[in-house]
């Protein structure tokens, strides 16, 4: 689930996302540890100078707190180390992400299409995720060029021409412009960029 929902995060945010959840984690840590040692100090002795250099004079006072009163540091200790324990968790993912990101653009480079089956069975994946990944990349142009079609299961470069095609001239729905398509294969207006259905 929490894969799903960073899959949907733009590849341009994840560098700016992750350094702020580890500053985030880093800080949250830091507060809960002196939460934490508010709340394991019991006595709290104060030291008070009164007089001048050869007169001072020194009363220490002694201030117990009770547990009833150090309760609240230890509920605010345990909130901030389980924020920085999520935050943490939520960065991993982010880098194990950009790194399936990189894996896959290293598969499709070069290829005209391929069957995302293939690409799932290469990182041994599940294809509705390599799917919604790739996907996600493309929206974030991460890969350019290409498209998914999914009613083949096939991840397909916008130029690639299959060996046997037929062109047709067809009207695009959404402008009105005139389009030469390739009967059999996803196209999209040159215009205005929208799906032509036939």
């Amino acid at each position: 689930m929490l894969t799903n929902a960073l899959s949907k995060v733009p590849l341009k945010y994840h560098n700016g996302l992750r350094n702020g959840l580890l500053w985030a984690a880093f800080f949250a840590f830091a507060f809960g540890l002196l939460s934490y040692g508010a709340f394991t100090e019991e006595n709290k002795t104060i030291t008070k100078e009164t007089g001048h250099l050869f007169w001072k004079k020194t009363t220490e006072t002694t201030i117990h707190h009770d547990l009833s009163e150090r309760i609240p540091y230890l509920i605010e200790a345990i909130v901030l180390i389980l924020v920085a324990v999520v935050c943490l968790v939520i960065a991993l993912r982010l880098t194990q992400l950009s790194g399936k990101y990189k894996n896959y653009f290293a598969i499709i480079k070069g290829n005209d299409k391929l069957l995302i089956q293939q690409i799932a069975d290469i990182n041994n994946s599940n294809p509705r995720q390599v799917m919604n990944d790739l996907q996600n990349m493309i929206d974030s142009n991460y890969i350019n060029g290409y498209y998914i079609d999914y009613k083949q299961g096939l991840l397909v470069d916008k130029n690639y021409i299959p060996e046997k095609f037929v062109r047709k001239i067809v009207k695009c729905q959404t402008c009105g412009a005139s389009n030469e398509v390739v009967i059999g294969q996803s196209n999209y207006c040159q215009y205005c960029d929208s799906l032509i259905i036939l």
